[in-house]
């Protein structure tokens, strides 16, 4: 024998003509039925409630929201008025150029020297998010290459600009083409352009 709970629909009701109390507490409107299925054949049914369909097992508990809104308002890079806002670092990376207001509503950064340009900002990010500020899990499969050198990072980022502008410009050729030179660049390889 098989059990199925389905949940009804229109806010949780399963006939919304008919209204039908819990069969287990007897208080509260049943938003969900629990069939007893033999061979697929319905054999009978139970209606309940959220709270007593949770106390059986049959659905699970409703966990709190993962984010809290402080995690989600950095992230989304600040509720405008709610909070007092600190002044910002007009640093920008001396790798990629990234500024501190395009990492914020980009919420990425731009290349390895981003992580020590905005070290401030991403502290208390990392902390809230995984609830320490160093990383304690498995190493990576592969080793870490060498931070390029700073001639290399402007040559990464103009290649990475160019290909952008050639991408808005619809420009497709160009743009393929600049994205093999930049891959290449990355493996450090030469350039071809």
């Amino acid at each position: 024998m098989a059990r199925l709970a389905a949940c009804g629909k229109n806010g949780g009701r399963l006939d919304s003509s008919v209204m039908q109390y819990c069969t287990a507490c007897q208080k509260a409107p049943a938003t969900i039925v629990i069939m007893d299925l033999t061979e697929g054949a319905v054999t009978g049914s139970q209606h309940v409630c959220a709270a007593c369909a949770e106390q059986m097992g049959v659905v699970q508990q409703k966990l709190p929201p993962k984010f809290s809104p402080e995690l989600l308002e950095d992230l989304l890079g600040g509720l405008k008025g709610n909070k007092p806002t600190r002044p910002q670092k007009s640093e920008a990376c001396p790798g990629c150029g990234m500024s501190p207001t395009e990492f914020r509503s980009k919420g990425r950064l731009g290349c390895p020297r981003c992580y020590e340009t905005f070290r401030h900002d991403l502290m208390p990010l990392l902390q809230r998010i995984h609830e320490a500020q160093s990383h304690r899990g498995r190493l990576p499969a592969r080793v870490a290459q060498p931070v390029p050198a700073p001639e290399e990072d402007r040559s990464l980022a103009e290649l990475r600009r160019r290909l952008e502008d050639a991408v808005r410009g619809e420009r497709y050729e160009e743009a393929a083409r600049l994205r093999d030179d930049l891959r290449r660049a990355e493996r450090g390889e030469g350039a071809k352009s």
